[in-house]
């Protein structure tokens, strides 16, 4: 997307992969083009500055003790205050606990410096390393003998 440049609907469902009914529905929503004839065309600055603008207010900031809820559309603290921790690597942490309104399994990644913190809020319970990962060809039904 060009700042100099103008752009009618059309080009610009194209330019940014959507229809032309979200970009109309754009215009109603706040979108300023150049007049009020037809056909409708938007500076590039203009167009840039209302999708930065539309994108910073539908972020959602979590605090440093809660997970986004993808059900609930929210930052949210987890359930009875229990967080499962699996170790990735030698700096990164992988959370997941459960939300404490709908229920859903929510997910996190924090740096491993971060977990004393977190140990304040939260009862962290370190889930131990996969069994199967270093066997090349895992048996799936080792104890069925031909039944």
């Amino acid at each position: 997307m060009k700042q100099a440049a103008t752009y009618d609907v059309a080009e610009m469902a194209k330019l940014l992969g959507t229809h032309r009914n979200t970009v109309r529905r754009w215009l109603k929503d706040g979108l300023q083009p150049l007049d009020d004839v037809r056909p409708i065309v938007v500076h590039g600055s203009e167009l840039k500055a209302f999708l930065t603008k539309r994108r910073k207010a539908r972020r959602n900031a979590c605090a440093p003790d809660e997970f986004f809820c993808f059900r609930c559309r929210a930052p949210r603290r987890a359930a009875a205050g229990m967080v499962d921790v699996r170790h990735r690597t030698a700096t990164v942490a992988a959370l997941t606990g459960l939300c404490a309104t709908c229920g859903t399994p929510m997910h996190r990644t924090v740096r491993r410096t971060a977990l004393p913190a977190l140990a304040e809020s939260y009862d962290l319970q370190t889930l131990a390393p996969e069994r199967l990962n270093g066997c090349t060809a895992p048996s799936l039904n080792g104890d069925l003998k031909g039944e």
